[in-house]
């Protein structure tokens, strides 16, 4: 095999000929595939084309190299298959000698087989890695180099400030639970809180935190005596350091007490009257200052930031205040926070109230680490395979690290064979395994689980060694202790003193926070944070130095159907900030991680369906590794890193809401709004004259159509309630019928247009409408004929009350992303659209009202009825459900039937809009929706949306 193994080390086809004119004879054939382009050497050491497949070839011929692409990247059991077909590998290892080596993830990687087994000797196995190590460090270094269109970014966190709180309801009359700590803060605290609501008039029943199941009764027992419609858990304020084993008073009871509440108040239909308010003790900063009470209260901010998107309607909040501040302000800026709109986090240092927001920018250096020396032993929970897996991977092969993998699979004795199955392989072994556990009486799918997850291990395993790191696996419950200390007492005493730890081990299984029970919270927090208290508490104080944990944007941002997901992450967050400031002053980071690509949760079939409709990116392993890498090399400088897509630090949780609901605004007789240019009146006829300006007015400038300004169809309806309503002919305009889109509104050019509104009395009440502009010529000239874009029957006076009460949504929104590249593109006025969930009825939108004026500059709002942005983000709604279920329909407003106007929603306030798909032809789709305040007043209706297919015609606008 001397050939052989000399060829392997070849980077070109043009190498591997004039190396084999050297060596002949060889002695036999031998292929050699580089590129995906294979090269035929015979005995005498000549090399003819083979093309890129594998035929034609002599049956004992050696496969020496299979190499990657150009840049180094390659799948190589992949790449194998589809040379060769199914079974390549077990085919070739019974009638030749082969070899297939490259760079995978940075790491050098070979495989080898033959008639006699894997015949690879320790020798070559070392030529190959060095021959290999340019290209596996230039992989390497290209993964730590921010790409030219990177998914994600990175951000730090910091606080900005809120304005003050203002009481937007009254709480007398209200009945409260209180659940208080039963140390002498928390009794304390209580005490001034049930005096100052007591004082309100406010009914007060402070229960203690004890257990889930006292905690349970009494909330039960005080609604049996009428509705509880407001939650506060003072207790986490000053909760004790040893949380893990008073856990189920400190986070179990509160949170199945949250559970209970939320419950209670969907099935009395109050959830827009209902608060919830949990009281941390994390520094009044949320941890960003590092100066952290207890880690309790990072278990309720997270649990609060998912409950907020699960129950959009409740008002939730978590203040946080240094552990000592004094009990009487804490008390009194709780019952502000409960009285008052605002962001989900509001902390409360002295006097300034602040929120956590997100800032851009790369890692400050630090001082390197110590621990990053060479043969330095480090743990890695979370398996040998994974992110995780990735990561430390990448991580080891760079700085020479000895890696401990520690897992909770104990896995079980594998054929080596079973490691380079293909799919067909996989599948006959699948079913053997499932037909001997039945035999034997066992759970086959169990069964096969165990055997994967082992041949994972193995796989996983096999990488590590072949990118030349130093790793072992060890199985181990994090959530035993005496399990933990006895492992690593363990790796000290035979590998050594542990210098770092990257901790990634976790569980996640998403539902309803309603359906979540004690096993799974329990399954969620254990190997996440109790397994990182038992193992820092474990690892020998005098030599560790740094450590790295996995987290999600879950527990910074919130998630969907993760109550305990994101309760464990943002707890392990602030375990994390304790680790730099406490007693220990590690250097430790976590990273609040985006979904990944390929690997990790979010990459599961059932978890990528949703997330992908809704516009989600993935975060490539490469990207993700490379952020990994670039955190630890600048010395973790930072407590904690959130790394996502920039359009989800918008914080949209940490918006302040007014509650000061208001009616349709009244116009006085004859008034104009701000639309209005001119007013002219002709028989029966009155002729209103608007100019738009393409090049200032704000509804253009973030309505494009390829690039050019477009009038949107809701603007439509403005203009022609404006101009009703100038027109003298009625004060309020609440109700529009057979409203027509005739034609777009364009601007082809940056000049303004002039749009003409005829209003002419048709019925008692009612009004026909016609917006029209002058026909452009070839040049921008105008000809003299008018041509009509919009009309519509508009109707003077109160509508009709909207009686469609809003129905409960069965799951939480799904994130909606405008698309910045998109045919017509939305800008940030009218991207009122957050949220949806789709069923086969319709579905459910979160809206967001903007500020009126947002789009309505440089005019300003004086004057409009309609409210456009919030109107057009319901129809966006529409047009997604068209285009998610209906093979990708792209459709645009033509028709409204009837538009009623009942109220307005007050600036950044939550609203939902419930829609109802009723029929659909080849040529357009019909919706009626309901826009709802964030107490479940109806504002909006519009019964009859018609949505035409674009077409040519229709897109065109003149």
């Amino acid at each position: 095999t001397s050939a052989v193994e000399r060829l392997a080390c070849c980077r070109t086809l043009s190498d591997a000929g004039r190396l084999a004119a050297t060596l002949a004879p060889i002695g036999g054939s031998v292929i050699v595939a580089v590129d995906g382009t294979i090269g035929l050497i015979d005995g005498h050491g000549r090399m003819v084309d083979g093309g890129t497949g594998l035929v034609d070839c002599a049956a004992l011929a050696a496969l020496v190299k299979v190499a990657g692409d150009a840049s180094g990247h390659v799948d190589l059991h992949r790449l194998l298959a589809a040379t060769a077909g199914a079974g390549v590998r077990d085919g070739l290892s019974a009638t030749a000698t082969w070899l297939a080596a490259g760079a995978v993830e940075g790491a050098t990687v070979s495989f080898a087989g033959g008639p006699r087994g894997s015949w690879l000797p320790s020798p070559a196995a070392t030529m190959l890695a060095a021959a290999w190590q340019t290209t596996a460090a230039a992989q390497t270094a290209s993964a730590l180099t921010p790409a030219v269109a990177e998914v994600t970014g990175r951000f730090g966190l910091a606080l900005a400030d809120l304005a003050p709180a203002v009481p937007t309801r009254d709480l007398a009359g209200e009945r409260m639970v209180v659940l208080v700590g039963t140390d002498s803060a928390g009794r304390a605290l209580a005490a001034e809180i049930v005096s100052r609501l007591t004082a309100r008039a406010c009914e007060v029943i402070a229960l203690p935190l004890t257990s889930s199941s006292d905690v349970l009764a009494g909330i039960a027992a005080a609604e049996a005596l009428g509705p509880v419609r407001h939650l506060v858990l003072a207790a986490p304020w000053s909760a004790g350091e040893d949380w893990v084993t008073a856990r189920e008073s400190a986070v179990n009871a509160g949170y199945f007490a949250c559970q209970r509440f939320l419950a209670a108040r969907t099935r009395a239909g109050d959830s827009s009257r209902s608060t919830l308010t949990a009281v941390t003790g994390l520094g009044g900063d949320f941890g960003v200052g590092g100066q952290i009470g207890s880690v309790v209260g990072g278990a309720y901010a997270g649990l609060c930031k998912n409950l907020a998107r699960e129950y959009s309607d409740v008002q939730i909040r978590v203040a946080d205040f240094a552990p000592a501040a004094p009990v009487a302000d804490v008390a009194a800026r709780v019952i502000a926070e409960v009285e008052s709109a605002g962001p989900v986090e509001v902390g409360w240092q002295g006097a300034s109230r602040r929120t956590v927001v997100a800032v851009a920018g790369v890692p400050r250096a630090a001082a390197p680490l110590a621990g990053l020396a060479k043969g330095s032993v480090w743990l890695v929970t979370g398996g040998a395979r994974g992110v995780t897996a990735a990561c430390a991977r990448a991580l080891g092969a760079k700085h020479g690290l000895n890696l401990v993998l520690v897992g909770s699979t104990r896995p079980l004795p594998i054929q080596e064979t079973w490691l380079t199955l293909d799919e067909a392989g996989l599948k006959a072994l699948k079913s053997q395994v499932m037909l001997d556990a039945k035999a034997r009486g066992g759970d086959p799918r169990r069964a096969w689980r165990d055997v994967e997850k082992s041949i994972e291990i193995a796989s996983g395993l096999a990488k590590f060694r072949a990118a030349g790191v130093i790793a072992r696996y060890e199985a181990c419950d994090l959530a035993d202790g005496a399990a933990v200390r006895q492992l690593v007492g363990r790796i000290e005493r035979e590998v050594g003193p542990i210098r770092g730890i990257v901790h990634g081990a976790g569980w996640e299984s998403a539902c309803k926070f309603e359906k979540k029970t004690a096993e799974g919270l329990e399954a969620t927090i254990g190997p996440k944070c109790i397994g990182l208290e038992h193992v820092v508490a474990a690892v020998d104080p005098r030599h560790l130095e740094s450590v790295v944990a996995f987290g999600s944007t879950s527990g910074r941002l919130g998630g969907l159907g993760q109550a305990d997901y994101s309760l464990a992450n943002d707890m392990l967050a602030k375990i994390i900030g304790r680790l730099r400031s406490g007693r220990r002053s590690l250097r430790a980071t976590v990273f609040h991680w985006h979904a990944w690509d390929e690997v990790g949760m979010a990459s599961r079939p059932e978890s990528r369906f949703v997330l992908e409709q809704f516009g989600m990116k993935f975060m490539p392993l490469a990207e993700g590794v490379g952020r990994f890498m670039t955190e630890i090399e600048a010395g973790l400088p930072e407590a904690e890193v959130l790394v996502t897509e920039p359009v989800f630090c918008l914080d949209t949780l940490s918006t302040t809401v007014s509650h000061a609901h208001a009616a349709a605004p009244a116009a006085p007789a004859g008034s104009c709004g701000s639309l209005v240019a001119a007013v002219e009146k002709a028989g029966r006829v009155t002729n209103v004259a608007m100019v738009l300006d393409p090049t200032t007015d704000r509804f253009l400038l973030e309505h494009l159509q390829h690039g050019r300004p477009l009038l949107p169809a809701v603007m439509g309806l403005e203009l022609l309630a404006q101009a009703t309503i100038a027109a003298g002919v009625g004060q309020r305009v609440e109700e529009i019928r057979d409203f027509i889109v005739e034609r777009p509104i364009g601007f082809p050019t940056d000049q303004p247009r002039e749009v003409r509104i005829d209003i002419e009395d048709a019925a008692a009440g009612q009004v026909s409408a016609r917006g029209w502009t002058l026909v452009r010529g070839s040049h921008g000239r105008e000809a003299d004929v008018p041509r009509v874009h919009v009309s519509a029957t508009v109707l003077v006076g109160a509508a009709e009350p909207i009686a469609e009460p809003l129905d409960e949504m069965p799951l939480p929104f799904n994130p909606m992303i405008y698309q910045d590249n998109a045919p017509l593109w939305h800008g940030p006025g009218f991207r009122t659209l957050s949220g949806l969930f789709l069923d086969r009825s319709g579905g459910w939108g979160r809206l967001t009202a903007p500020d009126p004026d947002a789009i309505a500059k440089p005019r300003g709002a004086g004057g409009w009825t309609v409210p456009v942005a919030m109107l057009d983000g319901a129809i966006v709604a529409c047009a997604v459900y068209s285009f998610i279920l209906f093979r990708k329909r792209v459709e645009v407003p033509l028709r409204f039937d009837r538009l009623r106007i009942t109220g307005q929603a007050a600036t950044k306030e939550k609203c939902t809009v419930r829609l109802w798909f009723r029929s659909q032809d080849l040529r357009e789709s019909i919706y009626d929706f309901v826009i709802y305040g964030d107490d479940g007043r109806a504002l909006v209706a519009l019964d009859g949306l018609h949505l035409a297919i674009v077409s040519p015609e229709r897109s065109k606008p003149s």
